[in-house]
């Protein structure tokens, strides 16, 4: 029984983990909590500085990084052939931006940028090519040290060192390159500006009230969007993942049924005999199926605590310190109370369907019959 519960607890504990990964990379690696854009007509948020102090101010944020993002052309000269792709360059502000992203401790080679760097280039694993990167024949196969030529949407044309090299596991991240803010605005020409200003917050899941907050304190005619918002391919896998998991969580549960009432047969046909001295002495039929709803009761409810024992005490720990390495990222068992609830609520219930149609059915059958057979 303590089997039966932590399988239907399990997986959709680990489905739920693989969601969860999914989710805090979009907002680790990506997007943080908050978006914010140009109002519209605009290309670019003026006054950002202004705009950060309000951000900033404003109770519950963690903080907030501006960016500029351009659709570049990237170029690599490998022999006679040309490796050419169009990708996303965005600007970093790497004081502001290492509190609100963690792609500067994902570097698999080289390392991040420093604001003195302003001819250097990260790349994300899709744009460089190898480290499993799942683009591969799109990328410029390019490694740390190589010099790459960009051409912004503006028509300006600059060498970059490319300094490093991350991985995210995330394949929206990780199609992505970096150059300082600094740099950015020499190509653009322009300053105290930014195509975007992504925020991080403290407590995940109160957007809705931090927007709110920051439309009060006077951020009004910019968009303002969430992180899901962004997701795009992401909230389609989210959503595979959910419709799998209720799957594999029903089947679990109609094993489970049929596991506790094939149980309850076997004990009570293995008493029948017992059933029928029982009604023999004058005890009444409902008293022995009660006994025996009861019985099956008794074995789901420690099997139960067995089970919550198991989980809570023995899998959370191990797989907090040994995280499944999937390619979607590092996953753990993230247990929820309300599947907790749930599998527990469908055990007692099979327990009770299962006490109660085999002694029913033994306990209508004659007297000497149940004791002596056919």
């Amino acid at each position: 029984m303590a089997l039966i519960f932590v399988n239907i607890v399990f997986i959709s504990s680990i489905l739920l983990g693989v969601i969860d990964s999914i989710n805090k990379q979009s907002v680790e690696s990506l997007f943080g909590n908050i978006i914010i854009e140009p109002k519209e007509g605009e290309t670019y948020i003026k006054n950002v500085d202004f705009l950060e102090d309000i951000i900033n101010g404003t109770p519950g944020v963690l903080g907030s990084s501006p960016h500029y993002t351009s659709v570049s052309i990237l170029k690599k000269k490998t022999g006679k052939d040309m490796k050419t792709g169009g990708w996303q360059v965005k600007s970093v502000n790497i004081a502001k931006e290492n509190n609100i992203t963690n792609i500067h401790k994902l570097m698999v080679a080289g390392k991040y940028l420093e604001e003195s760097n302003n001819r250097e280039i990260v790349l994300g694993k899709e744009i460089s090519g190898g480290y499993d990167a799942n683009l591969e024949y799109l990328s410029l196969e390019v490694s740390v040290g190589d010099t790459i030529e960009a051409v912004f949407n503006n028509g300006v044309e600059r060498e970059y060192k490319v300094g490093g090299i991350f991985s995210t596991k995330n394949t929206q991240a990780d199609s992505l390159a970096f150059i300082t803010e600094k740099e950015m605005e020499s190509v653009l020409g322009s300053r105290d500006r930014a195509s975007e200003i992504i925020i991080k917050i403290k407590e995940g899941g109160k957007e809705g009230a931090m927007i709110a907050a920051l439309r009060k304190n006077g951020i009004v005619d910019e968009k303002i969007k969430l992180w899901k918002d962004y997701s795009g391919t992401t909230a389609g896998a989210v959503e595979s993942f959910d419709m799998i998991k209720y799957i594999l969580q029903g089947i679990a549960i109609l094993v489970a049924v049929s596991t506790i009432f094939i149980i309850s047969f076997v004990n009570v046909n293995s008493r029948k005999r017992q059933i029928g001295i029982l009604k023999a002495i004058g005890m009444d039929k409902r008293i022995i199926i009660t006994s025996y709803i009861f019985q099956a009761l008794f074995y789901t409810i420690v099997g139960i605590l067995v089970g919550v024992a198991v989980i809570y005490l023995a899998l959370v720990p191990y797989f907090i310190k040994n995280p499944l390495d999937f390619s979607l990222g590092l996953v753990t068992l993230s247990v929820e109370f309300i599947d907790v609830a749930i599998g527990a609520l469908f055990l007692l219930a099979a327990a009770i369907v299962g006490g109660y149609f085999p002694s029913s059915k033994v306990a209508e059958k004659n007297i000497v019959e149940s004791i002596w057979g056919n």
